[in-house]
């Protein structure tokens, strides 16, 4: 099996920094002066962002007020860099050197210290977002480009917003030390510097940014998702089908041909005029209300949280969370591996 990361910058698909550049390229980039990475928000998404910038060769600082978190944290990386391993993706010795690029503190001031990009991966909440860029602002060096894992709100339109030129939108996907699509979304007043610089970033680190020049909630995927969840709670909640039979139809069918044809492409292989007859097809009513489903409000109420509570839709408690994540993650990285090749 192939081995990744095997010394310098690089990435899940194998791609690496450190090959022999041309002039061009050499003389063409603009993100050689990103050194130094900070990331405030331990959880979910930030831990393997930490993680993603220091397998990228990058010394990151990972801040959280929540000292538990960061606990949390360098044990999900720990169980993540074990897990590529195992694998053959990671030699162990690069394991601990990018663990020691990570430093953990709950100190902003101190993360902040000759930051180049700031990746704010904290909670969806309007004001915390809008105090955080305000700290932000006040203690990053005037060269920092801010970016925000928000997953719909926007950013640009925050009151206390100074540096407009250098504020952007990079939206991961869980997670995001395998997922490769990164959302990158400019403001009015974003420069295109900027744009250029956080896009060729994420391309060095292995990833697939996708460049929307205008704000709209929830981008491209989540607004799919958001379109898909609509039948998945009509369905749940009207009694027509369970969890487990909604995830096996979807799995053996558009999970199959989604990864090879995508969501538009397959239209052109079902064929144009059949598509057009079937979206007329008047008999088929999707699902229209914009309210809170009751099976999401149900286990909501009951502290069925998903796998941070150990139970959601399927029971978790037997296994702790490293082991779950260390099972999606080993059948995600199987797959892209196989899509890489295909």
């Amino acid at each position: 099996m192939r081995r990744i990361f095997p010394n310098g910058k690089g990435a899940l698909n194998g791609k690496t920094s450190l090959g022999p550049k041309t002039q061009e390229e050499e003389e063409g980039m603009k993100s050689d002066w990103i050194q130094r990475i900070l990331v405030v928000g331990a959880g979910t998404t930030g831990h393997s962002l930490a993680q993603t910038f220091a397998q990228g060769g990058y010394p990151v600082a990972l801040v959280d007020i929540d000292g538990e978190a960061l606990d949390r944290a360098a044990r999900l990386i720990a169980s993540n860099l074990k897990t590529l391993e195992d694998l053959g993706l990671l030699d162990m010795t690069r394991g601990k050197e990018i663990i020691e690029r990570i430093r953990f503190s709950t100190s902003l001031e101190e993360g902040v210290r000759d930051a180049d990009l700031a990746v704010e991966a904290i909670f969806e909440d309007p004001e915390a977002k809008e105090a955080l860029f305000e700290r932000l602002e006040e203690l990053c060096p005037g060269r920092t480009i801010l970016a925000s894992n928000t997953s719909y709100l926007n950013i640009f339109e925050l009151k206390t917003l100074k540096r407009h030129d250098k504020i952007i939108i990079t939206h991961w996907y869980a997670p995001p030390h395998i997922i490769p699509l990164v959302d990158v979304v400019k403001g009015p007043r974003t420069s295109r510097e900027t744009a250029e610089t956080v896009k060729e970033l994420l391309t060095k680190l292995g990833k697939k940014p996708v460049v929307m020049d205008k704000f709209i909630p929830g981008f491209i995927v989540n607004r799919l998702q958001r379109a898909l969840a609509r039948e998945i709670f009509h369905l749940l909640d009207s009694g027509y089908a369970t969890a487990e039979d909604i995830d096996t139809a979807v799995k053996a069918s558009l999970g199959i041909r989604i990864p090879i044809l995508g969501v538009v492409q397959r239209y052109d292989f079902a064929g144009i005029d059949l598509a057009y007859q079937f979206m007329k097809n008047p008999s088929i009513h999707l699902a229209s209300e914009d309210k809170p489903p009751e099976t999401l409000k149900r286990l909501v109420d009951r502290g069925h949280l998903g796998v941070k509570s150990g139970r959601g839709f399927y029971d978790y408690s037997d296994k702790k969370m490293e082991e779950i994540m260390r099972d999606r993650d080993i059948k995600l990285i199987k797959l892209k591996n196989f899509l890489d090749i295909i």
